[in-house]
């Protein structure tokens, strides 16, 4: 079961980096059709039209909610761990089944109604009244996808802790305390 585990840890991995090589392109795209648009305004009088209903209705969307998943494998979200200090390792383990569960099904909800809302705005053909007709759907289904991946995350995550908890083997490696020897070395700074 460990082994299994494991191979799935590894499969959801590589979908994340995947999701957070679009997310990266969706910064690398922010950053050049800004600049190139600051070019053409100033340069040239010209600005594109179109650039700040696609970075806010797609691209930053995209770079949101694309890198959800990987960060939290990485341990990249902000933690409030006041008492993983005085916890012991078993405590710790339990801490994190709890944290994964209980937010598991909330991504699963936000997952349930983003998906909903983008086939609705999918099937009415609803757009963005503006100079361009943009698609709204395309916008709403970064959020379920990007939710959706965390909460595969969250599941496993809480399975493996769950695992750890029950055999004493470490299945997962349990996030670093802040300040430790460990979180700092994970940082790279010394």
């Amino acid at each position: 079961m460990i082994a299994a585990l494991r191979r799935l840890d590894r499969g959801l991995a590589g979908v994340e980096v995947a999701a957070s090589w679009l997310s990266a392109l969706a910064l690398f795209a922010i950053m050049w059709i800004v600049g190139i648009d600051v070019g053409m305004r100033y340069l040239l009088n010209r600005p594109f039209g179109w650039s700040y209903d696609v970075i806010s209705l797609y691209v930053i969307v995209a770079l949101f909610f694309l890198a959800l998943s990987r960060t939290f494998a990485v341990n990249g979200h902000i933690n409030v761990d006041l008492l993983h200090h005085v916890l012991p390792r078993r405590g710790r383990y339990a801490c994190e089944v709890v944290i994964c569960a209980l937010s598991a099904a909330f991504f699963a909800v936000l997952t349930k109604a983003g998906a909903d809302r983008a086939i609705e705005a999918y099937q009415a053909g609803d757009v963005l009244a503006g100079s361009y007709p943009w698609p709204t759907w395309a916008s709403i289904a970064f959020m379920p996808l990007g939710a959706g991946l965390l909460t595969l995350r969250l599941v496993l995550s809480g399975t493996c802790h769950a695992v750890s908890l029950a055999t004493g083997r470490e299945v997962l490696a349990l996030p670093a305390i802040a300040g430790s020897a460990e979180a700092i070395a994970q940082r790279g700074f010394e």
